[in-house]
């Protein structure tokens, strides 16, 4: 549900192989509040959720990241828990404009990442518990 905004990307963009340029990226950028939009008037605690997770999965922990700039705390749990999700799983996949990234490539961009993009706490559990997120990502693998 985090990415529900992208039903409203055109597929041109959604499929494009190579780097986005800024048009393009200006226009794959909007799926957060498109998202948001979808999902917001819900009754459903649950698509209530999934609204807030559309909305601020993109933030990063340092105020850099979009569509609202939002920072550290300020950002709900679960955005912040979908941001490292998503990351740990895009980057592990092959995607139309890239191939999967080894582990040790995506522990590192963690690490760095801690406290910039990442909640560090976050990351810190992440770590701490990394044998366990191995075995869901193999459970759950594409095929």
């Amino acid at each position: 549900m985090h990415d529900i905004g992208k039903v409203a990307i055109p597929d041109a963009i959604l499929n494009k192989p190579g780097r986005f340029d800024e048009e393009e990226r200006r226009v794959m950028d909007t799926h957060a509040k498109l998202g948001y939009e979808m999902l917001k008037n819900s009754h459903r605690p649950l698509l209530q959720l999934a609204a807030t997770v559309a909305y601020e999965h993109h933030e990063k922990w340092d105020g850099s990241g979009y569509p609202r700039k939002l920072q550290g705390e300020d950002i709900h749990i679960a955005g912040r828990i979908t941001a490292v999700a998503d990351v740990f799983d895009a980057l592990g996949s092959d995607r139309v404009y890239k191939k999967a990234w080894d582990d040790a490539r995506i522990f590192n961009l963690f690490k760095e990442e801690r406290g910039k993009h990442f909640d560090p706490k976050l990351i810190d559990i992440f770590f701490d518990n990394l044998d366990e997120f191995l075995k869901v990502r193999e459970q759950f693998k594409d095929v």
